[in-house]
Formats: structure tokens, sequence, C-alpha cells
């Protein structure tokens, strides 16, 4: 007890000299001049303390300042004890300038300590640091924006590409860019951006390129970025501690931007403008299609017309058939969205009159920005075979419709109107419950507690069932016996070689066909094996095999090494023959179970598009077949789509027909 007491008494005084240290604060800023949006580290060094409370930084205009943390050190040399603890910060500059950090002060035991002000400046963005080369290139991280060309028009779509150089410093937790601009539309950066590696007069530099396109949405000036990208730089630095100093990364909170460029946007121009340009800007061919060309009056024909090229997709107005006595159109339609430089819109038109009725001539106006003039590009005119319309057949029967129309109403009255739009078509009850690949993954626990299951079931065979796990690796025990073989041969040792090889063959097969250990030899091979029925030509395979051996290590000769390699080889194939056809076997029969499970028949959908078929139920609509109307929305439903447009055109067809039920449910 008495020896503790004296140990804890000399810990205190080796203590109690740091109780009456001086207490020093000194400020520190690293490095000294940063570029705008760049990060610093600021630091706060107490010495003599460790209980220091963080100091408060004074605020400066122009400076953002985010506590990092505090690092705390303790030596002891010769029996002196120092304490000291650091605060860092990090710092970012909003703007060139030069500021001044402090005076900061502490407050300990009671007592104000204050150490002295730092000065930071900053310079602006893709400035050159001091020592450093004038051109941007002599940086060895810096973020780069720029245009496939600095003078368009007004929405024309234009390359720009935003490069990462990274050279000789390491980085991390790199976040997504991002541009700024004001009067322009900017399409998404590419999630996965490209990457090579590009050697300047500076190094080698790794470059991460992100490309994407912009639009101009009005003439004039149009100032660009700068691109912003916040990351991590990772900086070795030295610590002190109890054993001396060690080196460690510390990583350093950076924002780079990148130099902004000036677009100079044109407006197009008045000249030359024909009557249906709507504003595309680009390069453009149309291609246009109609189908089918044969058919009654009142039938719908749906015109596909296909936009492609270079240019704004997105805001292309497709070309439409405008509506007179002999055909009656609908809307334009868009297919799907913009892919591979093309998008598709759908019209359905609809022939009044018997005979031949021609389509007008499709035209669709752009203008060409590499031309610097319009361009028009048209398609000829569509004819269409149109028959007198058959009598009208049967329509189909609908559950607790009324044949009899219902009584004419008076002019005025029927104020509700059907949809002329499908609307936006989806799968009915698109939920995951419903689909094929929801159910496997739910599979996908069941399957792997089954694979577990098997292989801890194998396992336990394994330890337990020696039989089992005697035929189990008898071919692996075959194969490193036959290796033994082979460094005999190499050493010379005919005998042992041969002894060795009918010894891994014979417990091969012994182990395969459960015999005891030394059950099959020369002598007895063909009845074994023919008793377990294996086929004659591998029994006689087998006993030419044990022939060679007997006949080698009972009368050897002088050089036999041609014939050994020859057995050797042949030995190794029975083995290799055996397990072929044991696992081929067991393939065979998976292969077919799945083939017998697997195999699906699929009917092949109507060729008919969803837009085709609504417009059919609109015109008979019109024409007052309200029956057969409701016919053709629910094969609508029936396939497997559904919108609001379609469900309430279907309630008031149900209506007009009678069927107040089936109406109220759409």
């Amino acid at each position: 007890m008495a020896r503790h007491a004296v140990r804890l008494l000399a810990f205190v005084l080796l203590l109690a000299p740091a109780a009456g240290a001086e207490v020093t604060v000194r400020a520190t800023v690293d490095p000294a001049q940063v570029r705008v949006g760049e990060s610093a580290a600021f630091a706060v060094e107490v010495d003599g303390a460790q209980n220091a409370p963080v100091p408060e930084i004074p605020p400066v205009d122009g400076l953002t300042v985010r506590y990092v943390g505090p690092e705390t050190q303790v030596s002891i040399v010769n029996g002196h004890v120092t304490q000291s603890v650091t605060y860092r910060f990090s710092v970012v500059a909003a703007r060139p300038g030069a500021f001044t950090i402090g005076p900061v002060g502490v407050a300990v035991s009671g007592a104000r300590y204050e150490g002295a002000a730092v000065t930071l400046n900053a310079v602006a963005a893709g400035a050159p640091r001091p020592g450093q080369a004038t051109a941007a290139g002599g940086d060895q991280l810096r973020l780069v924006l720029s245009p496939a060309k600095t003078e368009v028009y007004l929405h024309e779509q234009v390359p720009v590409s935003l490069k990462l150089y990274v050279g000789n410093v390491r980085v991390t937790d790199l976040q997504y860019p991002t541009i700024s601009g004001d009067g322009v539309a900017i399409e998404k950066l590419p999630e996965q951006p490209q990457q090579q590696s590009e050697r300047t007069a500076q190094g080698v530099f790794q470059v991460v390129d992100f490309e994407t396109t912009l639009t101009p949405l009005r003439s004039g000036m149009l100032t660009v970025g700068p691109a912003s990208m916040h990351l991590g730089v990772l900086v070795r630095t030295r610590r002190d501690g109890f054993f001396g100093g060690f080196f460690g990364d510390t990583q350093r909170p950076m924002e780079l931007h990148s130099e902004p460029f000036t677009l100079t946007v044109l407006p197009l121009p008045e000249a030359g403008r024909p009557a249906d340009f709507a504003g595309a800007v680009g390069r453009f061919e149309l291609d246009v299609k109609a189908a089918p060309l044969a058919l009654g009056v009142g039938d719908p024909v749906t015109v596909t017309s296909t936009v492609r090229g270079i240019g704004n997709l997105e805001s292309v107005t497709p070309p439409a058939i405008a509506g007179s006595d002999v055909l009656r159109v609908y809307p334009v339609q868009p297919s799907g969205q913009p892919t591979g430089g093309e998008r598709a819109f759908e019209q359905v038109v609809i022939p009044q009159h018997a005979g031949t009725v021609s389509l007008p001539e499709t035209r669709f106006s752009y203008f060409d920005p590499e031309a610097r003039a319009y361009r028009t590009v048209s398609h000829p005119p569509i004819a269409l075979a149109v028959r007198e319309a058959a009598q009208p057949q049967g329509a189909p029967r609908i559950l607790g419709a009324t044949v009899r129309r219902p009584p004419a109403e008076q002019v005025g009255r029927d104020l509700v109107f059907i949809k002329d739009a499908p609307g936006t078509l989806v799968p009915i009850g698109a939920r995951r419950y419903r689909s094929a690949l929801f159910w496997g993954f739910q599979a996908l626990p069941l399957a792997a507690w089954l694979v577990a299951a098997s292989i801890d079931r194998r396992r336990r065979r394994l330890t337990g069932d020696v039989r089992y796990a005697r035929f189990t690796r008898a071919g692996r025990a075959a194969r490193q016996a036959i290796a033994g073989a082979r460094q005999k041969l190499r050493a010379g040792d005919h005998a042992a070689f041969y002894d060795a090889l009918a010894r891994a063959v014979g417990d091969y097969l012994a182990a395969k066909l459960d015999l005891p250990p030394g059950g099959v030899t020369a002598d007895t091979v063909g009845d074994r094996l023919r008793q377990h029925g294996l086929a004659p030509g591998v029994v006689r395979d087998l006993e030419e095999f044990f022939a060679t051996c007997e006949h080698a290590r009972f009368a050897p000769t002088t050089d036999a090494s041609a014939d050994m390699e020859h057995t050797l080889e042949r030995a190794a194939g029975i083995v290799r023959a055996l397990e072929r056809a044991r696992r081929l076997a067991r393939a065979v029969v998976a292969a077919c179970l799945i083939v017998a499970v697997g195999t699906r028949v699929w009917a092949a959908p109507a060729a008919e598009s969803a837009n085709t078929i609504f417009f059919r139920a609109n015109t008979l609509y019109a024409e007052e077949h309200y029956a057969e109307a409701a016919a053709q929305y629910e094969q609508l439903l029936a396939v497997g789509l559904e919108s609001g447009n379609l469900y309430f055109n279907l309630g008031n067809a149900y209506f007009k027909a009678g069927d107040v039920g089936h109406a109220m449910l759409n």
C-alpha cells in the first residue's frame, strides 16, 4: 500500500510543474494564400492547458469559418510535462482580398489569453499561387469548363465539357459538380463520366470528363459558370506524441471553381423564315408512315411521324395533318421519349368518303445553325384506298346493356363531352407485387436457405457417413496418388511407380463401388467390375491397365520411360473419364428439369396501337354506336392499359348505352 502511495506522489510531483506553466495562444493559417472557394486550415494552439474551451473566432466579412475539431498533445521530457490543445477550423473565402482573422482570445482558469492576428490572402479563381507558373496548366488540381463554340443561335444545342484535372496530389470524397448559368438550360451531367490520362508540359494528369449540352433560352451575351466541385485533399502531416514524431494523412476540404465563359447568342433571322416554322433548331430528317393503307369509311389510320437528327428533340413541335371534309383528324400524340437521336409522334385520321383518299404532304421546317439558314424537309402525299363501309354487324353484347336507344334529348341538355386523347396510358395495377421479378426476389431467401441447408447436409454426411465420404473424396484422392506416382517416375523408381499407380486406380474403384480397400486387384478386377454393371469397354480397358502394371512390376525392362509416361496418362485419363461421366449424368438430368419447368409459350400481342383503338372508339361514340364504343374501350383494358381519360369515356359510353351500373363503376 505504501509503495502505491509513493508512486502516486511521484506522479503528482511530475505534473506539478504543468499546473503552474505559462499559458500561450498562437494562431496559424495554412496556406496563407488561397483561391476564392478553396479552403485553408486555421488553427488555434493553446500551450500550457488542456481544458481550455473552444475559442470563438471573430466574424470576418467575406469569410466562412467552420469548426473541425480539437487535437490534444502531452509530452514528458526529463520529468517536465508539456500540455497543449489545438483547435482546428476550415476557412473559405467568398471573394478576393486580404482578410485579417483575430486576435483570438481563450479563457483559462478565469484568465484570458490572446494570440496575434493572422492574415489570409484570397485571389480570384484560376489565378496562380506564388512560385507557380502563370498558366493555368501549372496547377496540380483544377477544374476546366469549356463549350464546343462560343457563338451560337437561340435554342441551339451546344456541347459542353467539364474536366477535372488531378496531378501529383491525392484526392478523396469527390462530390457531384454543378454548373451555374442564367438564361440557359443545362442537361444533367452523366453519372458515369469518362476517365483518361493526359500528358501536358506540367506532367501526367488524370482527367475526369463530364460531357453535357446546354440550350440558350434568350439572345444576347450570356455568362455560363463557374462550375463548382467539392472534394478532399489528403496532406501528409507530422504529429508529435509521447514517443516522438510520426506522419499521418490529414484530409483538407476544398471547393474547386472553374473559370466562367461567355456565350454570344444570336437571334434567329426573320428573313426566309417559313410560315410553318415552330422553333426547331438543329439538323433533322423526317419520316412518315401510315397504316393501314386499305380500309373502310370510318376506320382509323395511324400516321407515325419520326423526326431524327441533332438538336433539342424535347422541344420539337411535330407536323400535323389538318382536318377537312374528307378527313377527320385527332390531336398528335408523342410516342414515348426521345431515344437514339429520334422522336416519334402518332396522329389518328379517319377518312369520311370512299375512293382514293390522299393524306396531304407533311412538312417540317427548322433552322440549321451550321448553314445559318432555314431548311424544310417534307414527305410526299400518301394514298389510301378507302372502300365503302360494310354493313354493320351485330355489336358485342355488353352485359346489362339495353338494345333500345335512350329517348332523344333536347338540344343543349347534354353538356358532357368525351375526351379527345387517351392521356397517359399505363399498365393496369402497376404494382410491385404483380411483377414476376418481385416474386423472384421473394424466393431469394428461400433459395439461399436451401443452398445453406444443402451445404450443411453435405458437410454432415462427409463427417458422419464414412461410405459417402469415401465415395465423394475418391476422385481427389486418386489424383493426389497419381501425382505421387509421377514423382516416383521422375526419381527413376520404376517398381514403386507401377505399384503406386495400380494402388491409386484400385483404391479409386474400390471407393466408388463400395468395396473394401484392396478389393480391386489385377486378378479380380474384371469380375468385380462386371458385377457392378460397368460397360464392357471400360472393363476391358481397366483389365489391360492392371495387366500392364503387373507385368512391369514383376518383369521390368531396362528402359521403359515412354511406356511409363503412357501408363501414367492412361491412369489419369481413366479417372477423368469416370468422373466426367458421373458429372455429365447429373448435368443432363438438371438441364432436362430446367427445360421442362421453364418452357412457356407467349402469345404475340396485336400489332394495333392503343391510340388507334381509342380513336376508333371515339368515332363509334360520335356516331352514337355507344355499345360498340364501350367494347372498344374495354379492349384497351383487356390488354392491360388504363388512364383517367379512358375510364371517363368508358363510363359515358355505358351511360349512353343505358347501362347505368357499369357507368357508375367507371
